[in-house]
Order: structure tokens, then C-alpha cells, then sequence
């Protein structure tokens, strides 16, 4: 039977340019949790934001 990827070691490119500035830029996974935990909360205000357009958009039809 043949293998669909023979190279399941080999990272993608993707993964190697994102370690490649986690290296730059010293990352650290302290640093990670606080930016996920600040993103999360944007993510939440901008929800919001959002739905208070869309909800602006159906009182104005």
C-alpha cells in the first residue's frame, strides 16, 4: 500500500517562518497566554460592535 505523505516529519513553510520570528522576536509562552487573553477580549468587543451594526441596519430597513 502506498503512503499518502511520505514526509510527515518535514514542517511546513508556514511553520517554519512562523518559528523563525517566534526566534526573532523572543517569544516566550508567558507572553503567548497574555496576547491570547487580550485577543479574546477584542474578539468579544468587536462581536459586539458587530451586532449592534447589524441590528442598526435591520431598524433602519
Amino acid at each position: 500500500m502506498k503512503k499518502i505523505s511520505p514526509n510527515q516529519n518535514k514542517s511546513s513553510p508556514f511553520s517554519r517562518i512562523m518559528r523563525k520570528g517566534q526566534e526573532k522576536t523572543n517569544y516566550k509562552a508567558r507572553c503567548g497566554k497574555l496576547l491570547m487573553l487580550m485577543s479574546e477580549e477584542d474578539h468579544q468587543r468587536i462581536a459586539k460592535l458587530i451586532s449592534k451594526w447589524l441590528a442598526q441596519d435591520e431598524a433602519n430597513r
